[in-house]
């Protein structure tokens, strides 16, 4: 048992170790996260980043280097690295802060450059998002500023398991800004959510609510009286003899019945 555990913990902390790397590296490329797998003699790393050309580089002078620095972490020479396109790149912490710190290095306004990524965030489908962004933002004293959206766990199992965070930084004249995004995802369950689902016994009886029984009341209605305007229908195509001795109150009460007819279909 403590070799099962001294191994997991080693590839834990291998896996912690390359994505560090990366995201050292591929700032610049929109990494997103990695997928470690050391099924059988060659250790197999997928790299998930938004910009996959700027991942591979020019003739994939990128991509070699980032191997070169891969087998010297891992002491190992038989590694395959692979890199592929994420679909939404706004539901990963780590692009959104590269993204955000690229905007406050260009110069935009910290406030709306942070509502925008925050709207871009939660667009996408996440439960929650949280921005940080610390450091001399608009003068030569340093401070902080939050902004906050939805609902983002903090402790426990929920937020090791569903929130993602992302760290970035930003050079501006005044310093070095510290950009922090935290991401609840979207498919999380959260332990307050309870669906109760009763099976029915012998004793249970079924409720129709009120407003059903109204519906099928007006469906009966209907069918009742396109079957009497039906017959009062046949009136047209009777010559005008008989027509005439049509009594007053049967024509009244046709024009009614048109009438709620015309209410029902409405």
């Amino acid at each position: 048992m403590p070799n099962a555990i001294k191994s997991f913990t080693e590839g834990r902390l291998v896996q912690v170790t390359l994505d560090e790397y990366f995201k050292d590296k591929l700032g610049p490329a929109e990494y997103a996260y990695l997928d470690y797998n050391t099924a059988g003699q060659q250790t197999r790393i997928t790299i998930y980043a938004n910009r996959v050309g700027l991942a591979i580089g020019k003739r994939g002078k990128n991509i070699k280097m980032l191997s070169e620095g891969v087998r010297k972490i891992l002491n190992e020479n038989k590694v395959q690295l692979e890199v592929e396109s994420v679909d939404d790149p706004e539901k990963y912490a780590s692009v959104m802060a590269y993204r955000l710190a690229s905007s406050l290095e260009r110069g935009r306004h910290f406030r709306r450059t942070a509502y925008g990524a925050m709207r871009r965030i939660m667009a996408s489908g996440a439960l929650g998002c949280e921005i940080m962004i610390s450091g001399k933002i608009t003068s030569q004293r340093a401070r902080v500023e939050n902004f906050r959206e939805g609902y983002v766990a903090k402790t426990g199992d929920i937020a090791q398991r569903y929130v993602g965070k992302g760290y970035a930084t930003a050079k501006i004249k005044r310093g070095v800004l510290g950009v922090f995004v935290a991401i609840m995802s979207g498919d999380a369950i959260l332990p307050d959510e309870v669906d109760i689902i009763a099976e029915p016994t012998h004793t249970s009886r079924e409720i129709t609510r009120t407003s059903d029984l109204i519906a099928e009341d007006l469906v009966e209605d209907t069918e009742l009286i396109e079957e009497e305007l039906g017959e009062f229908g046949e009136l047209e195509e009777l010559s005008e003899e008989f027509t005439d001795e049509i009594p007053e109150e049967a024509t009244a009460a046709l024009g009614e019945e048109q009438d709620e007819l015309e209410d029902l279909e409405e």
